[in-house]
């Protein structure tokens, strides 16, 4: 039981948290939100409708209900054909911490006599509701945490809200609380927890604890099982560590430990052995490692996404190390190790940047680790000029994050696309002409991209182009020897291209295009809302694919200049339906600018 202080403090952050919720999903918006249930959260929570409301372990019901109810360029990327079923990529954690509210959400659904689909508004705010819980959950086991260091409880809730708020854990549990996140954190806090008791006293309670707490967090992340290699910091010293280890050798209790691990992993083996027999299944097919050629940079320091630029409270860490090194060496290389084999394998990964997200989404998993290393340098500091910088400090990477989490959800950070230029010319701003004035960067792919095009065209004004279609509204600038396009209120396609797909690229999946175009700006920002467009069509005439792009990444001043703009994008898979991709810019706000040379090229890349 806890102390009295401990109950009141939650019942505040409760109500904090609460108030939180309302304030996110019913006053901030201009209209309360409809959609929690979204991006990889989808795909997470898929298991909860494929068994309840579809009865199956094939997951094509779901995809075909997420397809309707989503853009064409929808394609489904969380699942995959394995044999006769569909399979999900992720695994099933999240759905299984996410179940107890659906369940809520289901029974509330009949009372009020909306459709139990899964998906009506209720199913979206338990979702909602879900991720704030544990996310809750896991600040209570950080204090508790901090609390075993000889942290006082009121510094520890300090500590622990301070580092809630300004970082993207907050994020992830009041804006995209349907993201795996949430449950990874809370899983995580307790685990460490129990794993610190073992190593105070060692007992078998707390070890059977943390084992089945180890499988859950496998369960819904299998990466962040790397989470045991934490344990030498939670020891403190060599000795404790390698005694704790032959105490569980020596009375054999490693036993039960295992098979509590396998008892929390077990839903994943169940739900793998009836979708194709097998006891494991990797689900993320065609996606691995660049082992050879981690971006630690990139993922670190970049505008795109790095760690340090959108979680700059994490750069405590960097001051936390030598203080830790003051209280033990042993400490400070143990903790410092684990934190590069983190970064390490996650910017291995070969989408680095972790798709649509903010900040560094994979390091919110470990955060209650990171609190307690960070808490332990505030609880070294004696100068109270220390202490006054520590406060201005966080203070204002809280303010930072606040503002950031709602550039983020309004759309004035690009969820994908940040650069240098980009983040400058948002920074601190929230008015509503900075919302998705940001353009796409180049898609990525795994795998490596054919030195050559297998395909390419081009237009040019005023010479014969296969493929292409006439335009009527070709002039010449003044000062110009060569003829250009002129787009305009009356003229808001350019040429199009067509590309008549052979039969024998059916069944490829690993295509690239290259779409690139010249424009001018007789004012400034006159193509900003010019889209580079591709448009898939099958037989007969059914639109498979269809995606369009900012042409213009960002708004400047510059005018009377030819510049160039590019886009990189992966098509879908090919398939024997597949007929024809046509490509154009298409001058959506019909302003007046010139376009010349737009080029496609297609490529394949290796996987």
């Amino acid at each position: 039981m806890g102390s009295g202080n401990e109950k009141r403090n939650t019942v505040l952050f409760a109500t904090f948290m609460l108030a939180a919720f309302f304030l996110v999903n019913f006053y901030v918006p201009e209209n309360p939100r409809l959609t929690v249930i979204d991006g990889d959260g989808s795909g997470l929570y898929a298991y909860l409708p494929a068994i309840f409301v579809y009865k199956t372990a094939d997951f094509t019901p779901v995809f075909n209900y997420e397809k309707s109810k989503r853009p064409t360029g929808y394609q489904g990327h969380n699942y995959h054909k394995a044999g006769r079923v569909m399979i999900n990529k992720f695994w099933c954690g999240t759905a299984l911490l996410e179940m107890p509210f659906f369940l809520l959400a289901w029974l509330l659904s009949l009372i009020f006599g909306l459709p139990p689909d899964g998906y009506n508004i209720l199913f979206q705010y338990a979702v909602a509701l879900a991720g704030l819980f544990w996310v809750g959950v896991g600040i209570v086991y950080s204090v508790r945490l901090l609390r075993l260091y000889g942290i006082s409880e009121t510094k520890a809730w300090i500590m622990i809200l301070a580092g809630f708020l300004s970082t993207n854990l907050l994020f992830y549990t009041v804006v995209n609380p349907s993201a795996s996140h949430a449950y990874s954190f809370s899983l995580g806090a307790a685990f460490l927890y129990y794993a610190k008791k073992l190593f105070v006293r060692y007992n078998k309670k707390p070890l059977y604890t943390a084992s089945f707490l180890l499988g859950l967090i496998t369960l819904v992340r299998p990466v962040d099982i790397v989470i045991v290699l934490a344990l030498p910091f939670l020891a403190s010293s060599p000795q404790v560590f390698f005694q704790t280890i032959r105490k569980k050798i020596s009375s054999k209790d490693f036993i039960i430990p295992v098979l509590l691990f396998l008892l929390a992993v077990s839903p994943q083996i169940i739900i793998n052995i009836l979708q194709t027999g097998k006891l494991l299944v990797y689900g993320y097919q065609n996606e691995g490692f660049y082992w050879g050629h981690p971006e630690m940079l990139k993922f670190l320091f970049s505008y795109r996404k790095g760690w340090f630029v959108y979680t700059p409270f994490m750069l405590l860490l960097f001051p936390a190390l030598l203080a830790l090194w003051k209280r033990s060496k042993f400490e400070m290389i143990s903790f410092l190790a684990f934190l590069i084999v983190l970064v390490y394998l996650f910017s291995a990964w070969w989408n680095w940047l972790y798709g649509d997200s903010f900040g560094m989404r994979p390091m919110v998993d470990f955060y209650a680790l990171f609190f307690l290393v960070i808490a332990l340098m505030v609880k070294a500091v004696k100068k109270n000029s220390l202490k006054i910088l520590l406060v201005i400090f966080v203070v204002f990477t809280l303010l930072l994050n606040l503002v950031q989490t709602y550039q983020y959800a309004t759309g004035i950070l690009h969820p994908d696309s940040m650069t240098r230029e980009a983040y400058w010319y948002v920074f601190l701003k929230t008015g509503s002409k900075y919302r998705h004035v940001i353009g796409d960067e180049d898609e990525y792919f795994y795998g490596t991209l054919s030195g050559q095009p297998f395909f390419e065209s081009s237009f040019q004004p005023g010479k014969v182009s296969k493929g292409w279609t006439s335009p009527s509204n070709v002039v010449v600038l003044d000062g110009m020897q060569h003829p250009v396009v002129k787009m305009d209120s009356h003229h808001v396609y350019s040429p199009s291209f067509t590309y008549h797909v052979p039969e024998g690229l059916a069944g490829k999946g690993n295509l690239y295009v290259v779409f690139k175009a010249q424009y001018f700006e007789p004012v400034p920002d006159a193509a900003l809302g010019a889209l580079f467009v591709v448009d898939v069509t099958g037989k007969p005439g059914e639109r498979l694919f269809y995606k369009a792009f900012r042409m213009k990444r960002l708004p400047d001043q510059k005018t009377g200049e030819w510049r160039q703009a590019s886009i990189g994008f992966k098509l879908p898979a090919i398939t024997p339906a597949t007929e024809k991709i046509k490509f154009y810019v298409w001058n959506k706000e019909k302003q007046t600018f010139y376009i010349n040379r737009i080029a496609i090229k297609l490529f394949t890349y290796s996987r």
